[in-house]
C-alpha cells in the first residue's frame, strides 16, 4: 500500500510538471482556432468584404483584426462580424484605411 501511494505522489508530481509553453490546455487552442476559423467564414461570406486580405487572430477569445480596408464602413462591419461569433470576448482592430488613389 505504501508502494502505491509513493507511484502515485510520484506520478501526479511529474504530470503536474507538463504545460504548453504558452500556459493553454489544448482545449483553449482549439477554442481560438474555432473562433478564428469563424470570424474568416463570415468575413468571406459577406460579397463587401471576402475580396479583402484581412488577417484575424484570436488568443483567449480576443480577436484582432489586421489589414488594409477602403473606408471606415468596412472596418465597422469586419468588427461586426467578429463581434457576433460565439465565444468572442473583445475585438481590436490594427486596421489601416486606404486613401483612394487619384490619377
Amino acid at each position: 500500500m505504501k508502494r502505491y501511494f509513493v507511484f502515485l505522489f510520484l506520478f501526479l508530481f511529474l504530470v503536474s510538471g507538463c504545460s504548453t509553453l504558452t500556459g493553454r490546455t489544448a482545449g483553449q487552442t482549439v477554442d481560438d482556432a474555432t473562433i478564428t476559423t469563424k470570424v474568416n467564414a463570415k468575413i468571406i461570406e459577406d460579397p463587401a468584404l471576402s475580396y479583402l486580405k484581412i488577417n484575424v487572430d484570436t488568443f483567449e477569445g480576443r480577436v484582432t483584426l489586421t489589414g488594409q480596408v477602403p473606408s471606415k464602413e468596412a472596418a465597422d462591419r469586419l468588427v461586426s462580424h467578429a463581434r457576433s461569433v460565439e465565444g468572442v470576448k473583445d475585438v481590436k482592430t490594427n486596421l489601416v484605411i486606404q486613401r483612394p488613389e487619384t490619377k
